[in-house]
């Protein structure tokens, strides 16, 4: 079988791919012929990707799947240029799906690349905008272009850091299966996939249809089943000199128990160690706070270390000729995917609690003496630990009309999507029902003063019918795992459904304007219009308000909130874009003394009906002095708007404490959080500058430099009134600055008197905060034949990453992200990532092993028992054996991280008291361990 194989000097791009050889004749014959060049993304220039400025990294689905069989995703997260991604081992809320596959290039956000199918807008999947790539047809995906610079001007809002363009194999005819299953060196987080694709042509040839089906599903699992999760680490002390923080093994809060805490009375400090009975509390080794080490404190028991994950994707495609110059095609995608994860246990926060309950010993009761005691409990009931899950749908249809006149392309394409995610918020607290299921009295006491042994809850006496279904429990110290009626109707699960809509038209014109004296000057103009809408719905009541009607203690008629945790209010809002973009290529020098050299530039206006008119805008060159070398550089304009929920997030209002430095309160304040309808598009300033160098003389070798740098002074960031660092912006501006908005007072502001104390405090979006970063991102490719049969393939993948600052805040210190630890999606990056292939394939079999590296990372906050986050290694490998000599039938075995190593201890600092319940690692590292897989690959 003839040998296929990529090369890809990308201008845009800067890289050469080599496929690797199947076949001896075929090797032989490659090596003969002349490179092939392909295509890629980062222009709406018809042209192949080595005459253009901006970087792009490309790669095969094949390449990828090679060595992460799990999906394209997974495959392209272990690339350097790719960090604090979101996965199944990323947990986060419930509001939004934080463990679905969201790609982040240089940790510069989620939200701020761009995700295309085919080179199309897709609708988003999270509130931010972002796009789950588990919903893409990766059967059909022969390989993804990676554009490594902003490319707003080219493709529209949201590519700041790139675009990630997953490209479909239009041509694909015949029939492949693929099914795979695998399961950790544990016996855990067992897995397994499998997938068809069908491809024929028809009427000639004239006609080509196309379809593909795919699922796969991961079981999760929890922190306790590896030694990191299981030892419950935690941040101790103040962070002052002498008291600096130190790393706690076995952390306890040494406050709530899981038998329940007493927190007033005389018997403050104990906790229940019989149904209703009073008893010490078991201490462990003090480390600072209310952290201990040891003890019978909580922790974060039952949380997962990585979520369950389960896709589904269904694909087709029809194209057709209708003339030699024009072709119609229509094409439908519907995918489906759910994530769920346990995200913490249970736990009554501090309560009010009648001292005549029933379910209190009258020994307690006298021991306690006062009418009423504080008490809160962290439930250790497996059944009702906090969970969430994410079920994901997403379908959309599209055609459209591609042609040529003469030497000019056209096309004209319509697509409707359809994305929407119901967030589950399993085992919730129902305010409500927990105030009124503890306040729990013996009927023929609260009747006549003598027990008859019917305990009911209090409201449903005083108030008949009040709190329907009500069923007391028994929270002191009880066993749990027999009140399943009492805990079933205090907890829930709350619902948000967030469903956005995406139309959108487009049209391209692209051709050869004129020739000049080096060569053809080309042009591309384009046009979009598009409509989204946002729809959120919630199962929770209208409200979103607890019936306190005959509750006695916690609760407030019409301020206390339903649910504990995750309520959204319903929205249904939208916007329209208008967008008109002009892309030109000048050739300048051809052959000349000094080479041949190109500029490129491309202009875009956009008009969003939310936040208004932005312009964006590339120029860029490249140049080759001689054949083998090309210099190319770009500077850029690029933009993200902001999410229709970072505009429209409706008011939520709570009660908290705040300290107000401008008049002395202390006490509790209203606190609203809402979305910023004034928001206007993030806009950032992008440099790229870089090189490509191929020998002729050393055929199958190519290296790539690029140099970036991105510059964002208007990020969208969440600003919090009650920060002490917020309010000395007001008052530094006396009290008419931006922030000052943020807080509303009865008085003008020169009152400071405590009577002009806020009467609300806001927490919402705002354009107030700035990112930088720079870098160098490099690649070499090598391929060479090996004897008759063999062929070698080496790639090398360099991410340098030294700079990447944060300023939250105008007139605050910068943060610098570049080498800093995180455990969630927003942190810090690892200065240093390296990703290496080396492959050997011949006519029988092929071996490939993948080696990552990262750099070491240092603490948000100096930990005096540890240095530095160690760096990290891993290594996978594949061998797979063709059956025959037909390489379209292959039986394949996959051990990822080959030398089981652990992720090195990393938790979040500054939580003294609370050991950390997310999985002790780094964002990016290994947390399964050595894992195996076997399947098959056929093609008919």
């Amino acid at each position: 079988m003839k040998m296929t194989k990529f090369y890809a000097l990308a201008s845009i791009s800067a890289m050469a791919l080599c496929q690797p050889a199947f076949a001896q004749d075929a090797a032989t014959e490659e090596a003969e012929a002349p490179q092939k060049e392909i295509v890629v993304t980062g222009s709406r220039l018809t042209s192949n990707g080595n005459s253009l400025p901006t970087p792009v990294t490309v790669v095969s689905t094949d390449d990828l799947l090679k060595t992460s069989p799990s999906s394209i995703s997974d495959g392209l997260k272990k690339l350097p240029a790719f960090s604090l991604s979101r996965g199944t081992a990323v947990q986060g809320d419930a509001t939004d799906n934080a463990t679905g596959n969201y790609l982040n290039l240089r940790g510069f956000g989620i939200e701020r690349n761009l995700i295309l199918l085919d080179g199309h807008r897709i609708a988003p999947t999270s509130y931010t905008g972002a796009v789950d790539a588990n919903i893409l047809p990766q059967m059909l995906v022969k390989r993804v272009d990676v554009v490594t610079g902003g490319a707003s001007a080219v493709y529209g809002s949201d590519a700041v850091s790139g675009v990630v363009n997953f490209v479909l194999n239009r041509d694909f005819t015949g029939v492949k299966v693929e099914a795979n299953n695998g399961i950790s060196s544990r016996g855990d987080a067992h897995s397994w996939r499998i997938g068809a694709a069908v491809g024929l042509n028809f009427a000639d040839d004239r006609g080509h249809f196309m379809a593909s089906y795919e699922h796969y599903q991961q079981a999760g699992f929890t922190k306790e089943a590896r030694k990191s999760g299981a030892a419950s680490y935690a941040i101790g002390g103040a962070g002052t000199t002498a008291d600096p923080f130190r790393l706690v093994e076995n952390a306890r809060n040494a406050v709530f128990s899981f038998r329940g805490s007493i927190f007033s009375s005389p018997l403050a400090g104990q906790v229940f160690v019989a149904p209703g009975v009073a008893g010490p509390f078991v201490h462990g080794t003090p480390a600072g706070g209310t952290l201990e080490s040891g003890g019978e404190g909580f922790y974060g028991k039952g949380s997962s270390a990585v979520a369950d994950v389960k896709t589904d994707q269904a694909f087709a495609r029809l194209d057709y000729q209708l003339t030699d110059g024009l072709n119609v095609y229509v094409q439908g995608n519907y995918a489906k995917s759910r994530n769920f994860n346990y995200f913490y246990p249970n736990l009554f926060f501090p309560l009010a609690v009648g001292t005549d309950s029933a379910f209190l010993t009258p020994a307690t009761q006298a021991a306690i003496g006062d009418p009423l005691f504080i008490y809160g409990r962290v439930l250790d009931d497996a059944e009702h630990r906090i969970a969430v899950q994410a079920d994901s749908k997403s379908w959309v249809v599209a055609g459209g009309l591609e042609g040529q006149i003469s030497d000019f392309n056209w096309n004209v394409h319509y697509q409707h999507g359809v994305s929407s995610t119901v967030n589950s918020f399993i085992n919730n607290t129902i305010n409500g029902h927990l105030y009124a299921a503890m306040d729990a009295v013996d009927e023929g006491v609260f009747r006549t003063g003598t027990a008859n042994g019917n305990i009911v809850c209090r409201a449903n006496l005083t108030n008949p019918g009040s709190q329907p279904g009500c069923v007391p429990l028994n929270a002191f110290g009880a066993d749990l795992a027999t009140q399943d009626a009492a805990l079933d109707y205090i907890f829930g699960t709350s619902k948000t459904k967030p469903e956005f809509t995406l139309d959108s038209v487009e049209a391209s014109f692209a051709g050869t304007a004129f020739d000049n004296w080096a060569g053809p000057v080309r042009f591309a103009i384009s046009g979009e219009y598009r409509w989204t809408k946002l729809n959120v719905t919630t199962n929770a009541p209208s409200t979103l308000v607890a019936n306190c009607t005959g509750i006695r203690f916690n609760c407030t008629q019409g301020a206390t909130a339903y649910y504990s945790n995750a309520q959204v209010t319903p929205i249904s809002v939208g916007e329209n874009v208008k967008e008109i973009a002009i892309e030109v290529e000048v050739p300048l020098l051809l052959d000349s003394a000094i080479g041949s050299a190109n500029i490129n530039g491309a202009a875009r206006y956009t008009d969003y009906s939310t936040s208004g008119g932005v312009t964006t805008w590339k120029i860029g060159g490249d140049w080759l002095p001689f054949s083998d070398l090309r210099i190319r550089g770009t500077y850029s304009r690029d933009i993200r708007a902001p999410s229709l929920y970072d505009l429209f997030q409706p008011a939520t209002v709570a009660s908290s404490g705040y300290t107000d430095s401008h008049t002395g309160f202390n006490g509790i304040v209203p606190t609203e959080t809402a979305g910023n309808s004034n928001l206007t598009p993030e806009i950032a300033k992008t440099l790229t500058f870089g090189a490509i160098f191929a020998p002729s003389a050393v055929p199958g070798l190519s290296l790539s430099v690029d140099y970036y740098n991105i510059n964002m002074s208007n990020a969208i960031s969440t600003v919090d009134g009650r920060l002490q660092v917020v309010q000395d912006l007001c008052d530094d501006a006396n009290g008419t600055g931006p922030f000052c908005s943020l807080y509303e007072r009865p008085f003008a502001y020169s009152n400071s008197t405590v009577a002009n104390a806020p009467t609300l405090v806001r927490s919402t979006k705002l354009n107030a905060a700035s990112l930088k970063t720079w870098g160098i991102d490099a690649e070499v490719n090598y391929a060479f034949n090996m004897g008759e049969s063999g062929r070698f393939n080496l790639r090398g993948l360099v991410g340098y990453q030294p700079k990447f600052s944060r300023t939250l805040l105008p007139g605050t210190a910068a943060q610098e992200l570049a080498g800093l630890a995180a455990i969630q999606q927003s942190g810090g990056v690892p200065k240093l990532r390296l990703t290496g292939n080396i492959s050997y394939v011949d006519e029988n079999f092929s071996i490939d092993i993948q080696e990552r590296w990262r750099s070491s990372l240092r603490w948000e906050t100096p930990v005096v028992n540890q240095g530095n986050v160690p760096s990290v290694a891993y290594t996978d490998i594949t061998f797979t054996a063709f059956l025959g000599k037909d390489t379209d039938k292959q039986l394949y075995f996959t051990v990822q991280n080959l030398f089981d190593k652990d992720p090195p201890v990393y938790v979040i600092p500054g939580f003294s008291g609370t050991p950390n319940f997310q999985y002790p690692s780094v964002v990016g590292d290994d947390v399964i361990g050595r894992y195996f897989t076997v399947g098959a690959r056929f093609k008919f």
